[in-house]
């Protein structure tokens, strides 16, 4: 291209290039033509070359922009896509948050805990009530209070008493031979008057005569005998007072331990209507009547609930929200548990306190301590 400009270019300056001084002479024409073609050449690509770096400038702008108008391009893309981004996850926060309140009851597993949970109270004031009953009754028994024992008071009556109680239900003539023509009870409940399990493995008293068996152990246990009481209007001496205050020390100390033995089975007394939910929550559950003790309501929540492998299925399934649920639940049954082990330990150690109280009181008796006045003089 430049190359024809500057042909045409030269032939123009031939054309008009000679001066007319000069025209008689051809050599001198000839040189000055190609001195002013060479000027115009040079004139020519001079301009052809700011043409062309021109030209490339504007190229250059031009590829300038239109990376920038790319680049603005993209940005907007990128911030389209980041702002979808965000979108999206509101959604997604929110079907979560809308799921999670829809699932605000709790799962199967959940409920059926919040169903033993709401028998709790029930179970504890059932509870108690029936070893309130059962801790009067061995206290008046006893004492020998006339509201309890009515004239059956004493010694004799309450041995003959409980002699028939074991003879009639605890003594079958299939098990003890030495009973022929006297036991007249079931096989089936054959010495359950002397058997630890007559109380501790029973979960709810299914009929009388488990709450019959529990109360004879207790009693063969705590208090076998209930002794005659002393006739206060005869006693008038200073040894018959001590007499006496020693035999109602006794009292006390024999309806203590008869107390322990009657909470706990005044806690398996049934108290509350859950014994399809025990039965659903832990197979093989069963009370008395459709009705649960709050002993068997314990265990459930604590123990047999996990035994049972709906549990561990449905704790794989939990969310959050119930699982957190979960958590608290078995918080606050092991906070009950332990608040149950508390009150059976203070009397314990009550009951191990009188323990040193009647070793002391043997210790007083001891020769030199009982009549130290005898001593010193």
């Amino acid at each position: 291209m430049r190359a024809g400009i500057a042909a045409v270019l030269v032939a123009v300056a031939l054309s008009f290039a000679a001066p007319p001084a000069n025209a008689g002479c051809c050599g001198c024409a000839w040189s000055a033509s190609r001195s002013a073609a060479r000027t115009v050449i040079s004139n020519v690509n001079a301009r052809i070359d700011r043409m062309e770096a021109s030209i490339v400038r504007t190229m250059e702008l031009q590829t300038a922009q239109l990376s920038g108008y790319i680049a603005e391009g993209a940005k907007s893309v990128t911030d389209g896509l980041d702002a979808q981004t965000r979108l999206l996850a509101e959604i997604a926060r929110d079907e979560a948050e809308t799921e999670s309140k829809l699932q605000h009851r709790p799962t199967s597993s959940g409920c059926r805990t919040v169903t033993g949970m709401a028998g709790l109270a029930a179970s504890r004031a059932g509870g108690a009530e029936a070893g309130e009953r059962a801790a009067t009754r061995e206290t008046g028994r006893i004492g020998g209070d006339a509201a309890v024992v009515g004239d059956q008071a004493g010694l004799a009556a309450d041995t003959k008493r409980r002699f028939g109680v074991w003879t009639g239900a605890h003594c079958s003539e299939s098990r003890l031979k030495a009973g022929a023509g006297v036991c007249g009870g079931d096989a089936s409940m054959h010495d359950a008057d002397i058997k630890a399990g007559s109380l501790f493995d029973v979960d709810t008293f299914g009929d009388d005569r488990q709450r019959l068996a529990a109360g004879e152990l207790g009693r063969n246990l705590a208090a076998p005998l209930a002794w005659d009481r002393f006739p206060l209007r005869a006693v008038d001496t200073d040894q018959d007072r001590e007499l006496a205050m020693l035999a109602r020390s006794a009292d006390a100390r024999s309806a203590l331990a008869a107390d322990w033995f009657a909470r706990a089975r005044g806690a398996r007394e049934p108290a509350v209507d859950l014994a399809g939910w025990a039965s659903a929550l832990a197979p093989g559950a069963a009370g008395s009547g459709g009705r649960v003790s709050r002993h068997e309501l314990l265990e459930v929540l604590a123990s047999r609930r996990f035994e049972n492998p709906a549990w561990a299925v449905g704790l794989q399934s939990m969310n959050r929200d119930n699982l957190l649920r979960e958590i608290a639940f078995l918080q606050a049954a092991s906070l009950m548990l332990d608040w149950e082990r508390y009150q059976m330990d203070e009397r314990r150690g009550a009951m191990e306190a009188a323990r040193l109280g009647a070793a002391a009181e043997e210790m007083r008796r001891l020769p030199g301590l009982a009549d130290w006045l005898e001593v010193q003089r």
